[in-house]
């Protein structure tokens, strides 16, 4: 059976939320064994996951994420997003806009396997200083 919506709307909120229980949510999203990749980490385990996402949002002054329309297949949803983030040592805290898509599978009530997909470039490297100013001269060269 593929996830069901009532899952993938408690991953959506996971990803909004701002609470103390958010391991709580991860619970009842993630498997125990969860398989996380995106362009800049891999992490096994919702322990793992948790600990890394922990780590990940030290900085963060605010993430938000704008979620389109799931679209379903017969075990897997696919979740088209911006996120909209301000963070400490990014771009002196300003927001940064980036599109992604996110691929779940799992069973009906747990999510074994989530990969995300986006430019790290638009995320990370073009706001960092010095080496912003350099990965975006060559975005305007290669176009």
């Amino acid at each position: 059976m593929p996830l069901n919506k009532s899952t993938i709307d408690r991953f959506m909120a996971l990803f909004n939320e701002n609470r103390p229980d958010v391991d709580a949510l991860m619970e009842e999203c993630y498997s125990s064994q969860v398989l996380f990749r995106d362009p800049l980490v891999e992490r096994r385990g919702r322990k793992a996951l948790a600990r890394y996402l922990k780590d990940a949002y030290a900085n963060v002054i605010r993430c938000e994420f704008d979620y389109g329309e799931p679209v379903r297949g017969s075990r897997q949803v696919t979740i088209p997003w911006t996120m909209t983030l301000e963070h400490r040592r990014l771009a002196r805290g300003a927001p940064i806009h980036v599109d992604g898509i996110t691929l779940l599978q799992g069973d009906t009530d747990s999510i074994e396997y989530h990969r995300d997909y986006y430019d790290a470039g638009q995320l990370i490297y073009e706001n960092v200083p010095l080496l912003g100013s350099v990965i975006r001269w060559i975005r305007r060269q290669a176009a």
